[in-house]
Order: structure tokens, then sequence, then C-alpha cells
């Protein structure tokens, strides 16, 4: 009996002291455990967040050069349709003059005509 007590004297103490701290000390691991993670986590939504705000800000970016780029299509739509007026302006004032120039080529045709026939006349009366 007395080995026995020797034997859980030697061996036991350890054993239970080991089985002791295993079990307080799990706790206390876990919770440690569980506050890195908390940890990285706070870190990936911090990372994150940044992301978005670089994000948003280059949004707001791109929604003003998209606009700054519709008020110059505006700009050219305006433009494009002036110069399409313009266009027509000039398009019917060259139908009327080409009108014109074709109505004088006949008058002129007639003219000479005239002076032939007349010059004609003149050199068989001669």
């Amino acid at each position: 009996m007395m080995e026995l007590l020797e034997l859980v004297e030697r061996f036991g103490t350890p054993v239970i002291t080991g089985i002791i701290g295993y079990f307080v000390g799990r706790p206390k691991q876990q919770a440690e455990v569980e506050a890195t993670n908390v940890e990285n986590a706070g870190k990936v939504i911090d990372k994150w967040a940044g992301y978005a705000d670089r994000l948003e800000k280059n949004i707001e970016q791109l929604r003003a050069v998209i606009e700054d780029l519709n008020d110059a299509l505006r700009i050219a739509n305006d433009e494009h349709i002036a110069c399409a007026k313009t266009l027509a302006k000039l398009q019917t004032e060259y139908d009327d003059l080409m009108k014109l120039f074709n109505e004088l080529q006949i008058e002129l045709k007639k003219i000479k005509n005239e002076d032939n026939s007349r010059n004609d006349r003149s050199h068989t009366f001669s």
C-alpha cells in the first residue's frame, strides 16, 4: 500500500496537475483564439473599408467625367444641328444659283443664236 501511495504521489500528482491545467488552460486558449479571430476580422473589415472608400472616390470621379462628356456631347449635337441647318440653307442657295446659271446659259445661247442669225442675214443681203 505504501508503494501504491508512493506511485500515486510520484506520477499521479503531475498527471492530475496536467489534467487540471488542460481544463483550466483550455478556455483561456479558446479565448485567445477567439480574440485573434476577432482581431483578424477587424483587420479584414478595415482593409475592405479602405477598398470601398477608394472605389467610391473612383466612382465619383467617373461620374464627373461622364457628366463632362455628356455636356460635351450636348454641345457637339447643338453644333451639328446648327451646321446641318447652315448646310441646308447653303444647299438651297446653291440650287437657286444653279437654276439662275442654267437660265442665264439658255438666255446666252438665245442671244448668240440671234446674233448668228443676224450676221447670217446681213451676209446674205450683202
